[in-house]
């Protein structure tokens, strides 16, 4: 292989190395931010929050819901806006 081509390589080899460093970065920074996220107590005092009050539903209630799978429903949509959220905080998708 030429000089040319070796340089070529190289510089080929540098800016892949960059792009890899960028995606594990962000990667890394929303991690770290789901993180801090959860561990706040606010989060965690409306969580147990939530957990009282569904706890004084009655349990008629609680069957329909059952049969017609509302918290798998709630799960399901409260992961799409969470993920929807974080992604319109990447700065060249959102």
């Amino acid at each position: 292989m030429s000089g040319f081509g070796e340089w070529l390589l190289s510089v080929l080899q540098q800016i892949i190395q960059f792009l890899a460093d960028i995606v594990i970065a962000v990667a890394d920074w929303l991690w770290q931010a789901m993180l801090s996220l959860i561990s706040s107590n606010t989060i965690v005092g409306l969580i147990e929050v939530a957990g009282g009050l569904f706890e004084s539903i009655d349990p008629s209630v609680w069957y329909f819901m059952s049969m017609f799978q509302i918290p798998y429903g709630i799960t399901v949509v409260l992961s799409a806006y969470v993920l929807r959220f974080l992604i319109r905080r990447i700065p060249f998708i959102g």
